[in-house]
């Protein structure tokens, strides 16, 4: 499990462009086995993301489309699905929160690859998912983004999908609201013939 997470992280730096059309506020990822929908105010950035490597940005609408409403919390999200058979959290989830706080964790969490950039701030295990909060002493993922992080990991139809919410360097999040907009981030990725169709609020 732990190498496939690695190869996970190494795609959240990828910003390549792939035109997406309109602003939309869910999409299919993981040969459609995972639907990710967007809490109110935030749609998929297709411009940035790459779909068909199961990889999407989420922004808030009113970045993408001046005519669309903004969230109260604004902030950045990416969302990984991993292959299929990558899921292996609900076997033992607080095995994966006690690798992320050591040196090879540290590692993969970063955006160099360099242990020492990363202060984890807080841990939680539960439910089949893992989150954590940390500073990245690097470079953002995205130009203009805090440098704290808040990432979580759930399993969703068999597939490893981690989600990572940042804020803006100009306007970071804090503890408690970063890790309000993680969480209804996380609600929104679910296994595609579960998903609601009221996507996820933040009221």
């Amino acid at each position: 499990m732990l190498r496939v997470i690695g190869a996970l992280f190494g795609v959240l730096a990828i910003t390549a462009c792939t035109p997406f059309g309109t602003p939309t506020r869910s999409v299919a990822l993981g040969q459609g086995d995972v639907v990710a929908a967007t809490p109110a105010g935030y749609c998929i950035d297709g411009a940035s993301s790459q779909i068909s490597r199961d990889f999407a940005i989420v922004a808030p609408c009113a970045t993408l489309d001046a005519s669309l409403p903004g969230p109260d919390l604004v902030g950045f999200a990416t969302i990984q699905v991993g292959p299929a058979g990558s899921g292996s959290i609900v076997a033992d989830e607080v095995a994966l929160r006690d690798y992320l706080i050591t040196q090879d964790g540290a590692r993969l969490l970063s955006q160099t690859g360099n242990a020492g950039d990363i202060d984890i701030l807080s841990t939680q295990a539960f439910n089949s998912q893992v989150m954590i909060h940390f500073a990245d002493a690097g470079q953002p993922p995205l130009p203009g983004l805090q440098r704290e992080e808040w990432r979580a990991f759930k399993d969703v139809n068999g597939r490893l999908v981690t989600i990572g919410v940042r804020g803006l360097a100009a306007a970071p999040l804090q503890e408690g609201p970063g890790a309000t907009l993680l969480k209804l981030m996380v609600a929104g990725v679910q296994p595609a013939n579960t998903v609601s169709e009221d996507p996820p609020t933040d009221t």
